[in-house]
């Protein structure tokens, strides 16, 4: 077991849908992971790298996309571009160069030092590391996937999707779970292609072993006027596990699973605004 190593995840946005990216009432720059000496930069948005920039993080090795929609992958190009011998691991949508809807160019997949198209159920074993990547399957309007990160420490990342039967026995043993959730409590979606505050409490509950903190982020200007704090309350009153409503640029000690109080991050931010 890795021991004396900093995990930290970063949220470089927590909004999510075309109206809120367009206004930017929250960013939607995705996350930035470290993990056993592992960078990730996962479904960055519009504004990622500027916000990756400002907060001065470690540079990534790695990047993950769970699909093609604009607010999770628009600065994909400029990662690659800086990264060096960089790893992707995408939803296949994203690495086949497409017309219609294109995400990653054909120079930027050249640049790779290797590509994963995935399309969930796969299971990969991250080069010079410890870390197990398991591919999870999504039911979303495009083709999705999310991710179980397995190192020194578990984080499932849902992505985004509605709830389907038995989805959450692919996120059994994390530490921590992501979701992306944009249907408040007691509304429904036409559509069904969004994970919803109900269906979060039956994914939560269907574990054998829930995780040890749940964040929600990616919201709608819905889940905004709904007060995510209190949508947070009711996920965690209905399923007994500590549940976060994320902040933009806000950080989790990996090994603690406590917010971080990091002051250069702060003043770093401070000449921005």
């Amino acid at each position: 077991m890795i021991k004396n190593i900093e995990n930290i995840l970063t949220f470089l946005g927590t909004g999510g849908g075309g109206s809120v990216v367009y206004s930017q009432a929250r960013a939607s720059g995705g996350m930035h992971l470290v993990l056993d000496d592992k960078v990730f930069i996962i479904d960055p948005g519009p504004g990622s790298i500027v916000w990756f920039r400002k907060m001065k993080l470690k540079e990534p090795n790695i990047l993950l996309l769970s699909h093609l929609h604009q607010d999770h992958c628009t600065d994909a190009n400029v990662y690659i571009d800086g990264m060096k011998d960089p790893i992707i691991i995408a939803e296949r949508h994203c690495v086949e160069v497409s017309e219609y809807y294109p995400c990653i160019s054909k120079y930027h997949i050249e640049k790779a030092r290797m590509v994963y198209k995935v399309s969930g159920g796969e299971e990969i074993n991250v080069p010079d590391s410890n870390i197990k990547i398991f591919v999870t399957k999504s039911n979303h309007y495009a083709p999705t996937v999310g991710f179980k990160i397995v190192g020194s420490k578990t984080i499932g990342y849902v992505s985004d999707g509605s709830y389907f039967e038995n989805m959450e026995k692919q996120f059994e043993e994390c530490n921590l779970i992501i979701m992306n959730i944009l249907v408040p409590y007691g509304k429904k979606e036409k559509e069904k292609k969004h994970m919803s505050i109900e269906g979060a409490i039956k994914f939560i509950n269907g574990l054998n072993k829930k995780p040890e903190l749940l964040v929600i982020q990616h919201f709608s200007f819905w889940m905004l006027r709904n007060n995510v704090y209190k949508q947070a309350r009711i996920l965690e009153e209905n399923t007994n596990v500590k549940t976060i409503a994320a902040k933009d640029f806000m950080q989790i000690d990996l090994n603690s699973l406590k917010i971080m109080e990091n002051k250069k991050i702060k003043n770093s931010l401070s000449d921005f605004f």
